[in-house]
Parts: structure tokens; sequence; C-alpha cells
């Protein structure tokens, strides 16, 4: 497994895969959330945070499998989101490596944490969420907040009238040592 940053040199091959896995994995993820014919973003957000250089991406015998967005928050906290793996690849442990490059990078641009967030129905548990909650926990994170989408996200507020369903934020963080 290769774990690197995704730049606009790659073939624009891989960085269609990328996108392509980041889509569907939100679209299956999120589908109780925006509907059946929700995408993430558009091709040309995906390309601004590759040419930022806030993108970390996973290659299995050269073929891409998965990405992770990081970028910083403040002067000592990043972020990650647009987390997502081909689920053909589950159990091989790529999503803990992504993890660990943009926890590495955090550190290496002197934060002292990294935050990261769950969209979720209010009012109903889905599985696939509550299973990324206990693996955030044994990862080390720790929930912090459960928050309003436009309260989280004041500027994206027309995007909250997509939903089909109330839905909020948990907010996690983790110390970086």
């Amino acid at each position: 497994m290769e774990i690197r940053p995704v730049t606009p040199q790659d073939a624009s091959d891989d960085i269609q895969r990328l996108y392509n896995i980041m889509l569907h994995a939100y679209k299956v993820t999120e589908v109780e959330i925006w509907g059946e014919d929700y995408k993430r973003m558009l091709p040309d957000e995906f390309s601004a945070i590759i040419e930022k250089g806030e993108l970390i991406g996973a290659w299995v015998e050269n073929d891409p499998v998965g990405s992770i967005h990081t970028y910083p928050l403040n002067n000592n906290t990043y972020a990650f989101g647009l987390f997502s793996v081909d689920f053909d690849y589950k159990g091989m442990n790529i999503g803990r490596a992504l993890i660990k490059a943009a926890e590495e990078k955090a550190k290496s641009n002197g934060a002292e944490f990294m935050e990261l967030e769950i969209l979720r129905l209010k009012n109903k548990e889905l599985e696939a969420k509550q299973r990324l909650h206990h693996w955030y926990l044994r990862l080390g994170y720790q929930h912090i907040s459960t928050t309003d989408f436009i309260e989280r996200k004041p500027t994206k507020a027309e995007k909250a009238k997509n939903f089909i369903a109330p839905s909020v934020f948990d907010c996690y963080r983790k110390v970086l040592k």
C-alpha cells in the first residue's frame, strides 16, 4: 500500500477514480440525509483541493483506492473530511493508514489537534454512522459536540435546504502527540 499526497501531476484516471470513490461512499452513507441524487462535490471543487495540496491518497498495487482531505482550521488545529475508501478494500487498514497520514501531516505543520465531523440524522441512528462513531473513538478521538448544520456551517445554510431529513454534525477531536 502506498499513502501519499495526490498532486495535479497524478494520472487523470487516478484522480477521476479517487473522485468517483468519494462520490460513491458519500452517496451510500448519506442517502438518508440527502436523497438518491446526492453529489458530495463537483469535480472542480475536488481539483481545487488537490491544487492546494490538501488531498492524501491510497494506492494498492498502483490502483487508487481511497483518499482523505486534510486542512488547517487554525494555527494549532487541523481537520479532515471527504474521507473515503473503496468498499471492495474494506478490512485492509487503508482508512487507518489515511488517517495516520493526515495526523502526521498536521503534526509536521505544528498542529496540536485533529478534528472531524460526522453528518448524521438528527432523530434516527444509522448503523454506518454508529460504526464510524465507535471506530473514531478506538482511534483516540473524543466526541466534543453535536451541532446543528447551519450553526456549524453558517456559510452553507443554502445547502441545508437540500436535506430530506433533519441532520446534525457530531464533532470529534484528538490530541496529537
